[in-house]
C-alpha cells in the first residue's frame, strides 16, 4: 500500500512526473465488451477507490493534476474500447493535454491574471515550468 508524500526533485520534468503517475495505474483495464457505460463506471470506481487517494497522498499538486489528465484520457478510451492498456497511451498525448492545462489554468494564475485557486503549488509549478522551458516571468 502507498503511504506518504512524494518529494519531487526540483528539476522534475514531464517524464519524471509521468513515470510516477503510471505506477499508480494498472497496466490494463478490461471491461464489458458490450456496455461502454459499465466500462466507464468501473474505471471511475477504480480511480476513486485506489488511484486518486494515492495522488492526493503524494502531496504534489502537479502529480494530482497530471493524474487527472490521464484519468480523462482513460475515460475517453473506455467509451470506445473494452481494453485500455494505460502504458500504451502515447506520452506525447498526455504531455500535450497536461501542458494545455498548465497554459490555460496555471500560468494565468501564476501571472496574476486569475485568482490563485490552490490547484497548483507555486514553487513546484515554477520549478516544473522552468525545467520544461515553458513561459514564465
Amino acid at each position: 500500500m502507498f503511504v506518504g508524500q512524494i518529494i519531487l526533485p526540483e528539476n522534475a520534468d514531464f517524464d519524471c512526473l509521468l513515470n510516477q503517475v503510471l505506477m499508480w495505474w494498472p497496466e490494463e483495464l478490461v471491461g464489458d465488451d458490450a456496455d461502454a457505460g459499465a466500462r466507464q463506471s468501473s474505471v471511475a470506481h477504480l480511480y476513486e477507490a485506489s488511484i486518486a487517494p494515492r495522488a492526493i497522498q503524494s502531496a504534489s499538486m502537479l502529480l494530482v493534476q497530471l493524474d487527472w489528465v490521464l484519468y480523462g484520457i482513460v475515460m475517453e478510451l473506455s467509451r470506445k474500447v473494452s481494453r485500455v492498456r494505460v502504458k500504451d497511451i502515447r506520452p506525447q498525448l498526455i504531455k500535450d493535454r497536461f501542458h494545455a492545462l498548465l497554459t490555460h489554468s496555471a500560468l494565468p494564475q501564476l501571472l496574476g491574471e486569475r485568482d490563485w485557486d490552490g490547484s497548483f503549488e507555486r514553487d513546484e509549478l515554477v520549478n516544473y515550468l522552468r525545467t520544461e522551458d515553458m513561459a514564465i516571468v
